[in-house]
């Protein structure tokens, strides 16, 4: 008998073995897979924030545009802007972003807010409408620096976060 048990010894071993290799590889896998999927989503939602913002932030301006030359400033004229896709842009951030991502979005959503606001109203004759759009593309640029210190720790810092020349650039009076 023990002759049999020694002789089965060694291939019960070698299969136990062989399952509990099976398994760690398996719950590593999974565990890569479940982080991968993460990140992908992570990326995904953090695009789609900065597509839509870009997009609203065109709206707003032909809103500001096709406000009636005729409507006083101070007197809110209804906008016609979709806010679906910017919700759920927002709300996708909120369910896989880390706390810090999140913030940086609800910065930009308030800027939006504060825009949206004052073209309901109307500009005065004050206000610019370059800076106060620049406020939004800065609270954008703030929501990149940080999704990308997740998304791309090696990537480094921006110096620019775009090639458009500065408003006061000549461009912009020739």
């Amino acid at each position: 008998m023990s002759a049999l048990l020694t002789l089965l010894a060694a291939p019960a071993g070698a299969v136990a073995t062989t399952l509990i290799g099976v398994f760690a590889g398996s719950a590593v896998s999974r565990r890569t897979q479940d982080r991968h999927w993460g990140r992908e989503q992570l990326a995904s939602a953090c695009a789609c924030v900065l597509r839509e913002s870009s997009g609203l932030l065109v709206s707003l301006s032909e809103a500001e545009l096709a406000r009636p030359s005729s409507l006083p400033q101070g007197v809110v004229h209804r906008t016609t802007i979709d806010w679906r896709p910017w919700n759920e842009a927002l709300n996708m951030v909120n369910l896989v972003a880390d706390k810090d991502i999140a913030e940086a979005a609800h910065v930009l959503d308030e800027q939006i807010w504060r825009l949206h606001t004052k073209v309901k109203r109307g500009l005065t004759p004050e206000e610019n409408w370059f800076i106060l759009r620049s406020r939004v593309e800065l609270a954008q640029n703030s929501f990149i620096v940080t999704a990308r210190r997740r998304l791309s720790p090696a990537g480094g810092s921006l110096q620019r976060f775009s090639g458009r020349p500065a408003p006061d650039d000549p461009i912009w009076t020739s």
